[in-house]
């Protein structure tokens, strides 16, 4: 049994947990709340703002002809949440179409991001990258691609894993001003 089908068994029928916790194979996620109250405590790690910006993006599987379409299918377009944090492993992998989950989680993601720790650690790590619009959302790209959006050089030979999303990307602005470079020095 895959962990979405796991989590099919335990829904409420507005979200899936497929994880949330440092957990053992088998072992049931932690609840909602028990996330909310880590975001509160903890900080997540940086390394997951580069594919997604901790924001919720929509779900949205590979679909391959006779791989239990109809599984899937209620749930497409949900917004799905995902990472971890920073000095703590309690990684979470949360999809609803719960408008009070997904504010809830929201928020407290935004919150988290705009603490000190957060932003000093993100900007060790993403110092001179962009935010750009792809077609798989919001995401940070590294100062070489960010000129090659700029300059029309996305092509497959030079991004062959990530071609797609980049292809139609737009530019939106520089994930830190230069006022930043200040702060976090």
């Amino acid at each position: 049994m895959s962990i979405f089908e796991d989590a099919l068994e335990r829904t409420d029928g507005k979200t899936l947990i497929l994880s949330n916790g440092s957990k053992w194979a088998g072992s049931s996620p932690d609840s909602i709340q028990i996330l909310l109250d880590v975001l509160g405590k903890e900080v997540l790690d940086p390394m997951f703002e580069r594919y997604h910006c901790y924001r919720a993006y929509p779900f949205s599987p590979l679909l391959k002809t006779g791989r239990n379409e109809a599984m899937f299918t209620p749930w497409l377009g949900a917004k799905r949440f995902f990472g971890n944090f920073l000095t703590v492993s309690h990684v979470f992998n949360i999809i609803s179409k719960d408008s009070e989950v997904i504010e809830a989680l929201s928020d407290a993601i935004r919150k988290n991001m705009e603490t000190e720790e957060y932003q000093r650690h993100a900007y060790e790590r993403y110092a001179g990258w962009f935010y750009a619009e792809t077609s798989e959302g919001h995401q940070l790209v590294s100062p070489k691609e960010a000129d090659d959006i700029r300059n029309g050089n996305v092509t497959k030979s030079r991004y062959p894993r990530n071609y797609e999303a980049l292809k139609t990307a737009v530019l939106i602005g520089p994930r830190f001003e230069e006022t930043a470079k200040h702060m976090c020095a």
